[in-house]
């Protein structure tokens, strides 16, 4: 059922000192509250001025840097207006691996990351893991699969991106959509990581120990999952730094 004017927060009039931001951090703090969901439709321009008690300006402002985050849409000509968005974690995923990037986390941080986040995520997958899921994983390794059984379609971008797909899957299955989209963050940063070191023979390996991983997985092992993620983690790393060391030498 579509919520009301009178179901939404009440705004506090906006200063003159900043008043876009102020604008924007209370639609920012109402939506973290939860006073604000999805579709929640705020009104168009001329009723957000009179609602906060400010020119059209600063509410032109805020809505298009709120916009640009994510948080609303907004549409003008008949019907249009702003409403709150309905959540899409992409643009945000991407622009937060370019962070973690530019502030300069390494490689060992990012394994370190994906060991916390998918040892644990194996783990409760094994639990709560439905039908629809593991078809999803089985997809995953079948394209995994796939591409080491046939030289003439292999490229290591594309195995690369086939493995953390996989990966994915089973934080995927874990049915936590905050550990999901933080693996997705991962993985934009992995991919650069070890897609230089992705061969066929790797290829081989990768199917041999995702294979295990699934099999616990269906098997509802969850130790068993969360060793064997483990263990493949580690190995990749070591390989990774045993590249990186032999690279320096040269």
């Amino acid at each position: 059922m579509a919520r009301t004017r009178a179901d939404l927060p009440v705004w506090r009039a906006g200063r003159t000192e900043s008043t876009a931001m102020r604008v924007e951090k209370q639609i920012k703090e109402a939506v973290l509250d939860g006073k604000l969901q999805p579709g929640d439709f705020l009104g168009s321009e001329n009723d957000l001025a009179e609602q906060f008690q400010v020119s059209r300006l600063p509410i032109r402002e805020a809505m298009g840097r709120l916009q640009a985050l994510g948080v609303v849409d907004v549409r003008t000509g008949a019907g249009g207006g702003t409403r709150i968005a309905n959540g899409n974690d992409a643009p945000v995923v991407e622009a937060l691996a370019i962070q973690l990037k530019l502030i300069g986390v390494g490689s060992d941080e990012v394994f370190d990351a994906q060991l916390i986040i998918e040892a644990s995520a194996a783990e409760l997958a094994a639990k709560l893991a439905n039908a629809d899921d593991i078809a999803k994983m089985e997809a995953c390794l079948a394209r995994v699969e796939e591409l080491v059984s046939s030289p003439e379609d292999f490229t290591p971008e594309k195995l690369t991106t086939a493995s953390l797909a996989f990966h994915q899957s089973i934080v995927d299955a874990s049915h936590n959509q905050f550990l999901s989209s933080i693996m997705k963050a991962i993985s934009y940063v992995l991919y650069r990581s070890v897609n230089p070191y992705t061969t066929p023979a790797v290829g081989k390996r990768l199917v041999q120990r995702h294979r295990k991983m699934l099999a616990a997985i269906v098997a509802r092992d969850g130790e068993l999952a969360r060793q064997l993620l483990t263990d493949h983690v580690a190995k990749v790393r070591a390989k990774h730094g045993a590249a990186d060391k032999g690279s320096a030498g040269n």
